[in-house]
């Protein structure tokens, strides 16, 4: 019994290892009223694909899109998805291998825009008559 505990132990260490080195430089970039997904897929090596998944929650997570592996290599390789048309909050990025395990990125989301009002009227003056 010691000895299954101990690999299971091994086992999600290594992969949790694995999974926060899967990606770098996740993140969500705006211009021209667009928001675009940007992210660095770490050691390319046996990828299938990458699913983009969303969320209102950041809870219950939905595939958005799919991405096909660009390069087989220990490479960091560059991707950008464009988010136009979404109306989520939170973005997480799913490196789906061939042996299908699948680690996920940090969870993103869109930088709050600040709405600031400002109201312009003529400064209030003391009237006074002049004799």
């Amino acid at each position: 019994m010691k000895s299954i505990v101990l690999f299971l132990l091994a086992t999600t260490t290594a992969f949790t290892a694995i999974a926060q080195d899967a990606f770098s430089n996740v993140s969500l970039k705006k211009a021209n009223n667009r928001t675009v997904l940007h992210f660095t897929a770490n050691k390319n090596i046996n990828v299938s694909h990458y699913r983009v998944e969303a969320s209102k929650d950041n809870q219950e997570f939905t595939v958005i899109a799919r991405i096909p592996s660009k390069v087989n290599s220990m490479h960091p390789t560059e991707y950008k998805y464009d988010l136009a048309g979404q109306s989520y909050k939170y973005y997480r990025v799913a490196k789906v291998a061939m042996d299908g395990s699948m680690p996920y990125s940090v969870v993103v989301t869109e930088p709050k825009q600040h709405h600031i009002e400002y109201e312009v009227s003529p400064q209030p003056t003391l009237v006074q008559k002049v004799q």
